[in-house]
């Protein structure tokens, strides 16, 4: 660990910070990222000799490589961390204001996830002035459109076989800096109930569809597969996220549509859960005639459907071993293992055979929120961790 002392040594932890901040302050909400971050993603790697890969998406958007040592054969590791940010409306602080107080940056993106393309950036620049080569080769892949399901970018890229080659991916998503071994998967679908419509002064006469899909969301909140438990993962969590029926004033409602997101643990299978929903509507349909059934969902609410099992890997893989040694290394602290609650670019490099890990500053609790911010210890131990965490690839 020698060589790690010294690349700790090269590391300018003020900078992570400032860079931070500097990031914070480019705007690149999801789909409407712009140029901005890739430019000075660019300008940074090019003043430290690492050549880049820059792939337009469309005229003002790209995913963004930078390639550290070798770009083939063995011994090679991804590092990401996307550049896209929720959008702003609603927030309580100055979304590109990267003000800092009481130990915490505040902004857009400042904990998802800036703060970890900071970290992955400065550690880069503490290797280069060390005079490290990785034995193998480290890439740094920033993508965009992570925020609103990774069609232009994680999902494009294992569609252009970008991932080909790598013996592993830390995705540097928001953990405070726990090391997750993998993702939740993920149950999206919507249902509909059909009623039938009369006036509200006789709404005997009709059948209230939006008193049918209460039935049914009360009932599914009893199924089976919400009260597993899983050691890193907990439970699954369930939650009707939007749901909208009804046709004007002093009518009953003939239609209702509910969409779910329930996120998801590997002892319950989509599969699992297919089944129980399918006899669970199948009862409710005879038994009470409440006319449900599985649908689209209203048109611009999500990309699509997704049924996906969770992913992961052995809390004693070589992988999550070596972070785990890099993190008590940097901080002096023990690591904690655990599992991902969302989705993030490590489920894609998982299920492809890919080992995959997430560890990063900041807490997703933080994440998407209307003051949005990263604690600057985290950051600071992030971008120390991953320097070790690089000093032995």
């Amino acid at each position: 660990m020698v060589d790690a002392d010294r690349m700790l040594g090269m590391l300018d932890e003020n900078e992570v910070i400032q860079v931070t901040q500097e990031m914070v302050r480019i705007p690149s909400l999801t789909r409407y990222e712009g140029l901005g971050m890739v430019h000075f993603m660019e300008r940074w790697c090019k003043d430290l000799g690492i050549p880049v890969r820059i792939y337009p998406y469309n005229t003002d958007r790209a995913n963004f490589f930078a390639d550290f040592g070798a770009t083939s054969g063995p011994g090679r590791y991804i590092f990401n961390g996307h550049m896209d940010t929720k959008p702003v409306e609603g927030m309580t602080v100055d979304p590109f204001g990267a003000e800092i107080r009481n130990g915490k940056m505040y902004g857009r993106g400042a904990c998802d996830m800036k703060g970890g393309i900071a970290g992955i950036l400065c550690a880069f620049k503490a290797l280069v002035r060390a005079g490290f080569r990785p034995r193998g080769g480290i890439t740094f892949y920033s993508d965009i459109d992570e925020e609103f399901g990774g069609t232009a970018g994680y999902y494009w890229a294992r569609q252009q076989g970008l991932y080909a080659g790598y013996e592993g991916l830390i995705s540097c998503e928001p953990t405070e800096l726990e090391v997750q071994i993998g993702n939740r998967g993920c149950f999206v679908t919507a249902f509909e109930t059909i009623g039938k419509s009369a006036h509200s002064g006789l709404a005997y006469l009709g059948v209230n569809a939006i008193h049918n899909m209460v039935l049914f969301i009360t009932e599914y909140l009893k199924l089976p597969y919400l009260n597993v438990e899983n050691p890193w993962f907990g439970r699954c969590t369930v939650n009707f996220e939007k749901i909208e029926g009804g046709l004007y004033l002093s009518a009953v409602p003939d239609r209702c549509i509910a969409c779910l997101d329930s996120r998801i643990i590997p002892e319950t299978p989509p599969e699992m859960i297919q089944q129980q929903l399918n006899e669970l509507m199948d009862r409710l349909n005879h038994e009470h005639g409440i006319n449900i059934h599985e649908t689209s969902e209203p048109e611009g609410w999500r990309v699509r459907s997704s049924k996906a099992k969770a992913e992961t890997i052995p809390a004693d893989h070589p992988l999550t071993l070596r972070a785990i040694g890099a993190y008590e290394k940097a901080t002096g602290k023990k690591a904690v293992i655990s599992g991902c609650p969302g989705i993030t670019i490590a489920m894609v490099l998982i299920e492809m055979g890919i080992p995959a890990i997430i560890f990063g500053p900041g807490s997703i609790a933080q994440a998407h929120t209307e003051d949005e911010f990263v604690p600057l210890a985290d950051l600071v131990e992030a971008a120390r961790s991953y320097t070790v965490l690089m000093a032995g690839m």
